[in-house]
C-alpha cells in the first residue's frame, strides 16, 4: 500500500474512475441532463473568453424573477453569478457535460457560467499544466467580471 506522501497514493485518491466503479452511469446521466438543459433553457454556448479553442464558456442567464418571488422587481437585471468549474481531474470531461447544474440556479434567479479549459497533459507542441489551467480560469473570471452585466449578472456578486 502506498504511503500518503507517495505520488501513487495521490493519483489513487484523485482517480474517480477507480474510486467510483459505476462512474460511467453518472457521467452518462450528466450528459443526458446537460443536453436537455441546453435545449430547454436560455443559454449562450461557446462564448470565447480567451484566444485558444478551449477557452470558451456557456452562459445561462437568470430566469425572470417576479416581484411576487422577490421584493426587487429587477432582480434578474443584476442577478448573482455562479461560475461552475467542471471536474475531471484536469484530464477529462467538458463544460457541455455539466450544463445540468444550471436550471436549478437560473430558476432561483442566478446567472450561471460554465467555463471550459484545456485538458492535461495537452500535446508535445502545446503542453497543458495545472498552472496553465489556473491561468485560464483567471481569464474566464476576468471576462465574467467585465462582461456579465450584458447577460443580466452582477459583477459584484460572482461566486465560484
Amino acid at each position: 500500500m502506498a504511503r500518503k506522501t507517495d505520488p501513487q497514493w495521490f493519483d489513487s485518491m484523485y482517480n474517480n474512475r477507480v474510486l467510483v466503479p459505476d462512474h460511467a452511469r453518472h457521467t452518462t446521466a450528466w450528459a443526458d441532463r446537460s443536453l436537455r438543459a441546453r435545449v430547454s433553457e436560455r443559454c449562450e454556448i461557446d462564448v470565447q473568453y480567451g484566444e485558444s479553442a478551449a477557452e470558451t464558456l456557456d452562459i445561462f442567464p437568470a430566469a425572470a424573477v417576479t416581484p411576487a418571488l422577490n421584493a426587487n422587481a429587477n432582480a434578474n437585471a443584476n442577478a448573482p453569478v455562479l461560475v461552475f468549474i467542471h471536474g475531471g481531474y484536469w484530464r477529462s470531461l467538458d463544460k457541455a457535460d455539466q450544463s445540468f447544474i444550471a436550471p436549478a440556479f437560473t430558476r432561483a434567479g442566478v446567472c450561471v457560467l460554465v467555463p471550459n479549459y484545456a485538458l492535461c497533459p495537452g500535446t508535445p507542441e502545446h503542453p497543458v499544466t495545472i498552472p496553465h489551467i489556473t491561468l485560464q480560469m483567471v481569464k474566464a473570471l476576468a471576462w465574467t467580471w467585465r462582461n456579465i452585466a450584458g447577460y443580466g449578472g452582477d459583477p459584484r456578486r460572482i461566486t465560484v
